[in-house]
């Protein structure tokens, strides 16, 4: 079996990445070994992990990873607070045809993230008037 274990992103305020993924997104802090730069590591379930790097680099446009989120009216939520919506990326929110609703965010870096709701999800009438959610998105 081949399964990812972890995704690493880069960021240039560890801090703020640390409240973005903690705060906004949900996820849980773990521990992490001394990488010789600031870094921060986070579970993702019981079997995956995102690890967060202090380092200079570059940060790519399109590219981004996926989570699927059970809370993913309160993530949304609380990515709109913090302006952290990408509705021009790759499109606005949108309901694909699995059912799951699809919607990108960006963390204090500008590392893209996809959010995906469990398929069936239905979000309030209130979301598809949002202007980052496909007008056309059926509910």
């Amino acid at each position: 079996m081949t399964t990812i274990h972890h995704v690493n992103v880069m960021v240039d305020d560890l801090e703020a990445a640390i409240e973005f993924y903690r705060d906004v997104i949900g996820l849980e802090e773990i521990d992490t070994p001394d990488l010789g730069f600031p870094a921060q590591f986070f579970a993702i379930g019981d079997r995956q992990q995102l690890h967060v790097n202090q380092l200079e680099d570059v940060h790519p446009v399109r590219s981004h990873f996926c989570l699927r989120v059970d809370d993913f009216d309160r993530i949304v939520a609380r990515a709109d607070e913090r302006g952290a919506i990408d509705g021009v990326t790759w499109g606005r929110a949108t309901r694909l045809a699995s059912g799951v609703v699809q919607l990108f965010v960006r963390d204090p870096s500008g590392n893209l993230i996809e959010l995906n709701s469990p398929p069936g999800h239905r979000v309030d009438d209130a979301f598809h008037s949002r202007p980052y959610v496909d007008p056309g998105m059926s509910r």
